[in-house]
């Protein structure tokens, strides 16, 4: 196991991961306005849980669905797609991210900006279907980190520092945030502080939405 995140939570980890992505399309594709992508992107720390209406509204930028989603999941039109009560994107919004994957993909699930937005979401899928194992998410954040890693490696491009997230540790979690704590006390989920949810200001790791 990668002894570099041990003492970070999932979330801290999946912060990591928006990172890195950050750097992908900044350093790829300098010329789009990424700003966003990454607001959709940064409000899903914050979730009270990784699979909440904030991964839905990333899941709604997602290239790969963008540019194909309406056909592959069987809507008539684009519109009846955005309509859909878990997709959390505006018709503005499904524009404008079409406007911007326009070139750079057609959906197919094997382009390589396809695949690394699809990293976190599988990796909180396999996360979510394990009800939050931390051994299974002990796994699955670290396999996505080094899957990501290695994308950016193959471009050249640096990997963020990893002490910007060194913060987001289980010994820093603020269990007065959570749904639970009022009527449950802090060990009604034993082990959550390893996943940190949700993790609040995460955004101020953003390199894209420092430059509004």
């Amino acid at each position: 196991m990668d002894s570099r995140f041990k003492n970070i939570t999932m979330t801290g980890r999946m912060c990591y991961i928006f990172m890195c992505m950050e750097r992908y399309l900044l350093v790829l594709y300098p010329d789009r306005d990424w700003t966003f992508v990454a607001k959709k992107m940064w409000q899903w720390p914050a979730a009270s849980c990784w699979h909440d209406d904030e991964w839905d509204a990333y899941i709604s930028i997602m290239p790969e669905l963008v540019m194909t989603g309406y056909r592959t999941e069987g809507y008539g039109t684009v519109q009846d797609y955005i309509d859909a009560s878990f997709h959390g994107i505006t018709r503005e919004e499904y524009e404008q991210a079409v406007a911007l994957y326009t070139g750079l993909t057609d959906g197919n699930p094997e382009d390589e900006i396809c695949r690394l937005f699809d990293i976190p979401c599988m990796m909180v899928n396999v996360c979510d279907g394990y009800d939050y194992n931390v051994e299974v998410g002990d796994r699955q954040t670290v396999g996505a980190i080094n899957e990501i890693e290695g994308i950016l490696k193959k471009h050249g491009i640096p990997l963020p520092d990893i002490s910007f997230v060194a913060e987001y540790s289980p010994e820093n979690v603020d269990y007065t945030i959570k749904w639970w704590y009022k009527d449950y006390g802090p060990d009604f989920f034993p082990h959550n502080d390893c996943w940190g949810m949700p993790t609040m200001g995460t955004e101020k790791l953003s390199i894209i939405l420092r430059q509004e």
